[in-house]
């Protein structure tokens, strides 16, 4: 126990030198000295994730443990560490940053991919509901195409038919009935069929 007292007393310097010899005591008093200021350090870094600067702390003490020969005699030992847990917090951005950059891009393709199968969605839905128009016949056809793509009211159409308006909604009202049916018919054979 006295010897460990000793350690205590030693300066940071002579500490790492014994720290590159070995000594594993010597480095408990580096962590002891040091560890609760670099986790501090990187708290505040690593956007105030308390995990995250364990993390990091465990990192940075491991890398002394691992190439102690990196620290330099004669040079004090926490702007050393500071230095140290500079650069890991600056490698830490670039990986958050590319991240980021990399999640960006993701939905970016996703939307644009997104964008294209509504199109095509849009183009078979489109495409369907001209097949079924023609099966009705070109009076409904004429009917439903000048009132949903030509937008004329039921005036209008009632004007141009020479009826009331209310046979036209009538009409309307039956062409869009059987429209849905079949188109959802179709949309339950699609579904069950993939």
């Amino acid at each position: 126990m006295r010897l460990f007292k000793n350690y205590k007393k030693k300066s940071d310097e002579q500490l790492m030198q014994l720290v590159q010899q070995g000594d594993s005591q010597a480095f408990s008093i580096i962590y002891d000295r040091y560890a609760h200021r670099m986790k501090a350090f990187f708290y505040r870094m690593l956007w105030s994730d308390d995990a995250k600067a364990e993390d990091y702390v465990h990192d940075l003490f491991a890398r002394i443990i691992e190439r102690p020969e990196l620290y330099q005699s004669g040079y004090p030992l926490l702007p050393w560490l500071f230095r140290i847990a500079s650069n890991m917090c600056k490698n830490a951005y670039r990986k958050r940053q590319f991240e980021v950059e990399y999640l960006q891009q993701i939905e970016k393709n996703k939307m644009q991919l997104s964008a294209v199968e509504q199109k095509m969605d849009e183009e078979i839905l489109l495409d369907k509901l001209h097949q079924v128009l023609k099966k009705l016949g070109e009076d409904k056809q004429e009917l439903f195409l000048l009132r949903y793509q030509q937008q004329l009211s039921t005036k209008e159409l009632a004007s141009i038919y020479e009826t009331s308006e209310g046979t036209i909604k009538s009409r309307l009202f039956y062409i869009r009935k059987t429209l849905l049916d079949v188109m959802g018919e179709d949309k339950i054979i699609w579904e069950n069929g993939k």
